[in-house]
């Protein structure tokens, strides 16, 4: 059984799951994998009213982009209006990584609000546009 949702503390970095399954330990801290799996994730995912924030920070890579598919995918099982996908603090991105905001696409379809994205100059929006150039031309999986 899933245990309240817990925030992380300022500057870490999130794993795109509310709380691990196991819970946290009886001391209230998280397991050693748990804290493994925080340092090593790109993926932060935070909530704004009805909305729900997946960060996409440093790299999005293939293993990054099956996180961001699988954080966008346990979002909108708990029921928000919109999804957001925010880009801002990419830094890099590989074809792999970048199809994975298609993907979330289709998902974000179920959703009263949809699926957003946000982006500024550089990584972030060059990683959404080759994405979706990919599904332009028909190299992408189309939704």
């Amino acid at each position: 059984m899933l245990g309240p949702m817990t925030a992380a503390p300022a500057g870490s970095h999130a794993r795109p799951t509310f709380e691990s399954r196991d819970g946290p330990s009886a001391d209230g801290t998280p397991d050693a994998s748990d804290a493994s799996d925080a340092q090593q994730s790109a993926i932060r995912v935070t909530h704004e009213g009805s909305t729900v924030v997946i960060v996409v920070e440093h790299t999005l890579d293939a293993s990054e982009g099956d996180e961001l598919v699988r954080a966008a995918s346990a979002a909108v099982e708990s029921g928000p209006d919109r999804l957001d996908i925010d880009l801002r603090a990419l830094e890099s991105y590989t074809d792999e990584g970048a199809h994975a905001l298609v993907a979330c696409r289709t998902l974000g379809t179920q959703l009263v609000e949809g699926l957003h994205y946000r982006t500024g100059r550089g990584p972030g929006r060059d990683a959404l546009l080759a994405a979706y150039q990919d599904v332009v031309t028909g190299n992408g999986d189309g939704g």
